[in-house]
């Protein structure tokens, strides 16, 4: 496990400067649980990389291994929604939200390994992928520059919601 983890610092360090440059998204590696997944977020859409915080709310992406999955031989990958009518400076419905989401990326993200986007309104989409030492780190950039290609989405939705 600890390999498949150093690959997402890879793959942090590789895309982070990048993406908020290219795109004011954070991508960074934090510990959870029994895990340390890549989250990949704009700050004003979540408080997840916030240390102090109660209870983590608003929207991120995340990549993840776990000893289950490398048993699976699968990494899962999803895109949070969490707690969104208390994301400060929006009034958002979470299933509309949701809804409209999925209804956006459908077509860009239908290709996507595993992918699904039956859940309820607190999990927008997510998938599982192969996952072998020889290709992760490939399949890692893969998801990191799948969510960068839809991420737009987000920002149009989220600025319709905007509190004026």
């Amino acid at each position: 496990m600890e390999q498949f983890e150093k690959i997402l610092k890879q793959q942090e360090r590789k895309h982070a400067a990048k993406l908020k440059k290219s795109h004011g998204l954070i991508c960074k590696q934090l510990d959870f649980v029994d895990c340390s997944p890549l989250y990949i977020a704009k700050p004003d859409w979540t408080n997840r990389f916030d240390k102090n915080r109660d209870a983590t709310l608003g929207i991120f992406c995340a990549i993840w291994i776990g000893k289950s999955d490398i048993k699976k031989k699968k990494f899962p990958y999803n895109i949070h929604a969490k707690t969104l009518r208390k994301l400060p400076g929006y009034t958002l419905e979470p299933r509309e939200f949701a809804d409209e989401f999925r209804r956006l990326v459908y077509s860009e993200v239908a290709d996507w390994p595993g992918i699904k986007l039956n859940y309820g309104p607190s999990t927008l989409l997510g998938g599982k992928d192969k996952c072998d030492l020889d290709s992760f780190a490939e399949k890692v950039e893969e998801r990191i520059l799948g969510f960068a290609s839809i991420h737009h989405h987000i920002d149009d939705l989220l600025e319709v919601a905007r509190k004026t």
